[in-house]
C-alpha cells in the first residue's frame, strides 16, 4: 500500500487494530479475575504488583511473584520473538508472521485450558506465559507497522497525549478518534472478557483467538504486509 505509515490508517487497518486492542482487553480481563491476578498485556500493572507481593502484601486471587515474573518474562520473549518475526524497519514487514505467531500462543493457551483446571499453579502459569507472549508479539509487529499513536497493549500514552494535547492545541487533537478507539476497544473487551470468564476461561481465550484471526483478515486487506519503505 502506497503511502507513508502515518497515513496509511484506511477502514480495514482501522479495524484490524480495533481487534487486536479489543483482544488485550479479554485477555487482561481473564489473567487479571481468573489467573492469579496478573495482566498479560499491562506489564507495569504486573511490575507494581510484584513489588507489592515482595513486601508480603496479601493480594488475593491466588496470585504470587511467580506468576508475575512470568507474565514479563513471556512478554518480553514475545516482543523478541515477534519483532525478529516481523523483521527489521528498512525492510519488507512480514507482519503475518507474527501474526501465526500470536494465533499459535492463543491457541496453545487455550487448549492447556480446555485439559485441565487453570486453577492448578502449574497449569495457570502456563497459560499466562503463553498469553503473555502472544501480547508481547502483538506489540511488537503493532510497533513494526510504525503508526503515529497505534497502540493496542497499553493506553497510558494515548489517553496522557490525548489530554495534553486538548490544552495545547486548544482544538480537536489530530489522531483524537484514534486514541479514543483504543480506549474504547480495550474497555469493550475487558467487559466482554469479565463477563465470558465466569463461564471458564476457555470462553474468553475463544473469543481472543477468533479477534486475532479477524485482525489477520482486516490488517490483509489493508495491503499489509507494508512494502519497503
Amino acid at each position: 500500500m502506497a503511502g507513508s505509515p502515518g497515513t496509511r490508517m484506511d477502514g480495514w487497518l482501522f479495524w484490524g487494530l480495533c481487534f487486536l486492542t479489543t483482544t488485550t482487553g479479554v485477555l487482561d480481563a481473564t489473567s487479571f479475575l481468573d489467573l492469579g491476578r496478573t495482566f498479560t498485556a499491562n506489564m507495569t500493572g504486573n511490575v507494581l504488583l510484584l513489588a507489592f507481593s515482595l513486601t508480603g502484601t496479601a493480594l488475593g486471587g491466588g496470585s504470587d511473584s511467580q506468576g508475575f515474573v512470568i507474565a514479563l518474562i513471556g512478554f518480553v520473549v514475545g516482543a523478541m520473538v515477534g519483532a525478529a518475526a516481523a523483521g527489521r524497519r528498512g525492510r519488507t514487514a512480514h507482519l503475518h508472521l507474527g501474526l501465526a505467531l500470536e494465533i499459535v500462543a492463543v491457541t496453545g493457551a487455550l487448549v492447556v485450558s480446555l485439559t485441565g483446571s487453570v486453577q492448578s499453579t502449574d497449569r495457570r502459569d502456563v497459560v499466562v506465559g503463553l498469553l503473555a507472549f502472544a501480547m508481547g508479539a502483538q506489540n511488537a509487529l503493532v510497533r513494526r507497522m510504525i503508526l503515529s499513536e497505534a497502540n493496542t497493549t497499553v493506553l497510558t500514552t494515548s489517553l496522557g497525549s490525548l489530554a495534553a494535547d486538548l490544552v495545547a492545541i486548544g482544538g480537536r487533537p489530530p489522531r483524537a478518534g484514534r486514541r479514543v478507539a483504543t480506549v474504547a476497544c480495550i474497555f469493550v473487551g475487558a467487559v466482554i472478557g469479565a463477563l465470558l470468564q465466569r463461564h471458564g476461561v476457555g470462553w474468553p481465550l475463544g473469543l481472543a483467538l477468533v479477534l486475532v484471526v479477524l485482525a489477520g483478515w482486516a490488517l490483509s486487506s489493508a495491503g499489509w504486509p507494508a512494502p519497503e519503505e
